[in-house]
């Protein structure tokens, strides 16, 4: 994998670079080193803020939010339990330094280091943490390697954390060769010499991204360092000196003597008894626990009144799990804050991994190894609660986004990009204008349009659209996206179980509009607008949607109908139906319901008018349930000799084809309208002057498109029974515009 080139100026490559080899570096080799890695960036986040920092939040706001949000809540909330628990303000310690952590975003996006520093610092860091650990076991006389953490567990996990990200960094540069496979064992070694059991819950959670991501980018040796790593585990296990076994006996044996005899005295079991106290702290103060500083007091309170043991849990000041703490001290509020603090990091490092490959996706899935490894820790220890683990989280994965962000700049074009339109056809044509225009804007990008079945042939005729998928061709959806590989998803259409598939399909970049409740978990960018109060267009509106891939500008409706790229199928019935001369004009009476129609009494005067035109044949199209209202509601109008009857004889392809080999088209707001027009030929749409169902809405867009209305509204449009805005507009108006195109082609054809 070849990284990027950097033109950075050397002075500021030196100095970031040496910021990126330092932080995972001085980890666990010094006891200051993450602290003072956090305190420089600080410094350089201040001094760069105005030339170069901002820039990088406010470039990739939609990316950083969540984590921005993520950190900053867990402070604001902080802050205000202080406020009104009346706690010291000591309290904040911990919080203000994940929100300082957040500097780290825009300092190394900014600053722009190269990854090999970063995995060099990383690998030398680990296998610094390990000799560490050697020499305070084995010629200090330690019982436990702890490093310069003063918490053996801490140690034992972070320096197995680093080993399991060292890894992720195989076949990224010539100079770390075999030092990933080697800072992996250290990691391991670190752990065991830790005698830290805990942690190892994490192998678990980290084996299958490890295992899927690190074979897709460095192949087998990723599977046989994985296996190298197990088979040491195995080792450490069965040889006797390492004392795992030992370890792994103790556990089985505590637990055991808890169970069966109550007994809380032993290391097991006093987690135990520490995890039944808070449970019962958080059924007695479900929403906003004991307090947080308070753990130590519910503990004794809870051991007074009987409900535990006298035992030596009573001298533990935390839960020693993560999610029982702070549902035990901060209930569902602070619980939920820690989800977040998980999931935030956890959903961008999985974007990151998604996207377009520039150097970024090894550091993304060492981003969510390390998230994955806090979730396991979390399980047997308080890694939230202890400043060393928490600093390293927060800077570790704000560093790592800044990285991933600065080398993914400029590789943000879509590839893939999925357009999901499931409602009827006549919304789905005034969609197909946003396939040219992104088509225009990124050559070579591969467009598919997610459609209901009847659509799909109509929607194959766009020449812009390279894919078209019917839903219902697909039970399972999520499946077939997660295989088709989109990176962009546009809901154009809002359907909750669309979404929820686009977002179980892992697409990276999922739009929405902001008024479905369900975009606000399924989307990552949403557009805010509003349909009913817009002045736009229904086919300028959905070009609102392209705004977070880039494309600020909405063109003008002139712009607009160019974009159709729609295409008139042949079909021998259609040419068969229509035979040879005339002038051939269909009528689309009725609108299946979704708009108000013009009187069939008028339509019937319309076709009595254009009798004096012995060339124009008339074509009423429309389902065959439409058919079955005309015979009923107009049987007059089709008893006319000019006028032939073929609602519900052509299926969607035919009417498209039919609809190409007209001289022209008449009907109100419906499907049928927007295919004429799109196909650019004579079209004539009939509207009531009704906000928001009028021409400026819902008007035929095209090369020969026109709209009629009526001057003014009737004053009744409010009952659809009583509006007489469409009878307004006269057949003799519509007739002359019908006589207008007929001496036009006449004229062309003559000429």
């Amino acid at each position: 994998m070849l990284e990027t080139q950097d033109l950075t100026p050397a002075k500021t490559r030196l100095h970031a670079n040496l910021l990126a080899f330092a932080l995972p570096a001085l980890a666990l080799t010094t006891s200051f080193g993450i602290g003072a890695i956090q305190a420089l960036a600080l410094i350089l986040f201040a001094w760069h803020f105005r030339h170069g920092v901002f820039d990088c939040y406010r470039d990739n706001w939609r990316s950083v939010r969540p984590l921005v949000l993520a950190f900053g809540a867990f402070f604001l909330f902080s802050l205000l339990r202080m406020v009104l628990d009346q706690q010291p303000l000591r309290t904040l310690d911990g919080p203000s330094r994940m929100l300082f952590g957040l500097a780290c975003i825009g300092v190394f996006c900014h600053l722009r280091p190269q990854p090999r520093h970063f995995w060099l610092g990383l690998c030398y860091g680990t296998l610094a943490a390990a000799a560490l650990a050697v020499l305070q076991t084995q010629f200090w006389g330690m019982p436990r390697a702890e490093g310069f953490t003063h918490h053996a567990i801490t140690f034992g996990d972070l320096a197995l954390a680093m080993g399991l990200m060292s890894i992720c960094s195989l076949n990224t540069s010539r100079e770390l060769r075999y030092l990933p496979a080697l800072a992996l064992l250290a990691g391991i070694v670190a752990s065991a010499l830790s005698a830290s059991r805990g942690g190892w819950l994490a192998f678990p959670l980290v084996a299958l991204p490890l295992a899927r991501y690190g074979y897709q980018m460095h192949g087998k040796r990723m599977l046989v360092a994985l296996g190298m790593a197990a088979a040491l585990c195995v080792l450490a296990y069965l040889v006797p000196a390492t004392g795992v076994a030992q370890r792994v006996a103790e556990a089985v044996s505590d637990i055991q003597g808890y169970l069966a005899r109550g007994d809380a005295t032993t290391s097991v079991a006093i987690r135990l008894e520490l995890w039944k106290a808070s449970w019962l702290m958080f059924i007695d103060n479900p929403w906003l626990g004991v307090g947080r500083d308070n753990f130590d007091i519910a503990l004794h309170a809870l051991a007074a009144q009987g409900m535990i043991q006298n035992s030596p849990a009573l001298g533990f000041s935390s839960s020693h799990n993560d999610a029982l703490h702070f549902l035990a001290t901060g209930g569902l509020l602070d619980f939920s804050l820690l989800l977040v603090m998980y999931a935030a990091p956890f959903q961008f490092f999985r974007h990151m991994l998604h996207a377009s490959d520039q150097g970024q996706r090894p550091l993304a899935l060492a981003g969510m190894v390390m998230v994955l490894c806090f979730v396991g820790f979390g399980l047997t220890d308080t890694m939230f609660w202890l400043m060393a683990p928490k600093l390293f989280y927060v800077t570790m994965v704000c560093s790592l986004a800044g990285i991933c962000l600065h080398l993914t700049r400029g590789a943000s074009a879509p590839r893939r990009i999925l357009v999901t339109r499931t409602d009827n056809i006549g919304d789905v044509v005034l969609t197909l204008p946003i396939a040219g225009w992104l088509k225009q804007r990124y050559p070579g990008v591969h467009i598919t349009f997610l459609v209901r079945r009847y659509a799909a042939h109509t929607v194959g005729q766009c020449r812009h659209v390279d894919e078209v998928v019917a839903v219902e061709d697909h039970p399972d959806l999520a499946q077939h996206l997660r295989s088709a590989g989109y990176d962009t998803v546009l809901l154009a259409f809002p359907k909750r179980s669309i979404a929820m598939a686009a977002w179980r399909a892992g697409i990276g970049h999922r739009i929405g509009t902001s008024h479905r409740f369900y975009h606000w978990f399924t989307c990552n960018d949403m557009v805010r607008f509003s349909r009913v109060k817009s002045q736009l267009h229904e086919a300028q509106l959905n070009f609102e949607l392209l705004r977070p891939l880039g494309l600020q500008q909405v063109p003008p409706l002139q712009e607009v109908w160019p974009l159709y790229g729609l295409q008139a199928p042949a079909s021998d019935k259609v040419d068969a139906l229509l035979g040879g001369q005339g002038y051939h004009l269909i009528l689309h009476t009725k609108s299946n319901g979704n708009g108000r129609e013009w009187p069939l009494a008028h339509f019937t005067q319309l076709a009595r008018l254009l009798q004096a035109y012995g060339d124009v044949k008339l074509w009423l199209t429309g389902s065959a349930a439409e058919g079955e209202l005309l015979a009923q509601q107009a049987p007059a109008l089709l008893a006319l000799p000019n006028v032939n009857n073929v609602c519900g004889k052509l299926d969607l392809r035919e009417l498209l084809a039919l609809i190409g080999r007209a001289d022209g088209l008449v009907a109100s707001g419906t499907g049928p309208l927007h295919l004429s027009a799109a196909l650019g030929r004579p079209t004539l749409g009939l509207f009531p002057p009704i906000k928001p169902i009028d021409i400026a809405r819902w008007g035929a867009l095209g090369a020969q498109a026109e709209n009629l209305a009526a001057a003014q509204a009737c004053g009744q449009c409010q009952d659809k029974a009583a509006c007489r805005c469409m009878e307004a507009i006269t057949p003799q108006q519509v007739c002359d515009v019908i006589v207008r195109w007929r001496r036009q082609r006449q004229e062309r054809q003559s000429a």
